[in-house]
């Protein structure tokens, strides 16, 4: 009972770390696309605005909360079945706590953070903006601000081949300046799939506890299945590294099976046997049950092979 114990709060505490973290990158994003936009588009108030705890986060916090505890609990040794029934009903109850968490929160506006003022000398004048290409093949625009450039109407000079002076400038439509950006097509992918497991699991919350139970439950299911992968070796950081990969796997599976040409296709086939909305929870639910299936049989091959 101890271990059973300390695998709640472990899977708890896991499950609100990852959330936090999660939605601290999630906030920083967007926090980072705000501060590449000129002239911001909240002005002197809000101009850094975003939420710390987000439904792109509960994803997140799903499956690492989920990958965690099933390597604690390889390496503290407890059985699996009773480690798998644990981890199961918590990651059931906190990530729907979560949620109706969240709607509250968002209900009450508590959600954002945003600050209040513009930070004093951010732009001064003499600042020089490319606004984009030009319509003259060749032809290199920039405006060159002599006054503030957050008041409207500033004075500037404008330079299109030769420089001459506007004492009244047209207003800057807000627009992404022109950083260089650091591109990682494999962040922007688990990126853009959790993105959309959080539309999923949205989706299915909105529809009832129960609609959202059986996705979710199916869900859990498939990847607690994938909890022979965090005992294969000896090295507990290892296992992790391979669980991490197989976590990837499983995400990489729902946005595919999410899919609107890949779901009709799939239930298609089902005809009208299997209502279309259970098609993927069917599909996660016996992916999960053949691979507890192999576990346990490859387990009672290993115990028979081990007696002689």
């Amino acid at each position: 009972m101890r271990n059973i114990a300390k695998l709640v709060l472990f899977f708890s505490l896991s499950f609100i770390a990852v959330l936090f973290f999660a939605g601290l990158l999630d906030l920083l994003r967007e926090w980072t696309d705000a501060a590449l936009v000129f002239p911001p588009a909240g002005g002197d108030g809000g101009f850094f605005s975003g939420s710390l705890v987000t439904k792109m986060a509960l994803p997140a916090a799903f499956y690492g909360s989920i990958l965690l505890g099933l390597n604690y609990a390889a390496r503290r040794r407890m059985a699996y079945p009773a480690a798998f029934i644990v981890i199961f009903i918590l990651s059931l109850g906190l990530s729907a706590a979560a949620f109706v968490g969240l709607e509250s929160l968002q209900r009450l506006g508590s959600t954002r953070i945003s600050m209040t003022q513009r930070p004093a000398h951010m732009v001064e004048p003499g600042f020089i903006f490319t606004p984009g290409p030009s319509s003259i093949p060749g032809a290199s625009v920039k405006a060159i601000f002599l006054e503030d450039p957050y008041k409207g109407g500033a004075a500037r000079a404008v330079s299109q081949d030769s420089l001459y002076y506007q004492g009244s400038g047209p207003a800057i439509r807000p627009r992404r300046l022109p950083f260089p950006e650091e591109k990682s097509p494999l962040l922007r992918s688990i990126t853009g799939d959790f993105l959309r497991s959080a539309q999923y699991l949205s989706a299915w919350f909105e529809s009832g506890l129960l609609p959202y139970g059986v996705y979710a439950g199916s869900l859990a299911l498939f990847l607690l299945s994938l909890g022979c992968l965090v005992n294969i070796s000896y090295w507990s950081l290892a296992n992790l590294f391979f669980g991490a990969l197989a976590f990837r796997g499983a995400l990489m599976l729902e946005a595919l099976l999410n899919q609107p040409h890949i779901h009709e296709l799939l239930s298609s086939f089902a005809g009208g046997m299997i209502h279309e909305s259970l098609v993927n929870p069917i599909i996660f639910s016996t992916l999960g049950a053949l691979i507890l299936l192999y576990s346990a049989l490859v387990y009672l091959a290993r115990g028979r092979i081990s007696n002689g």
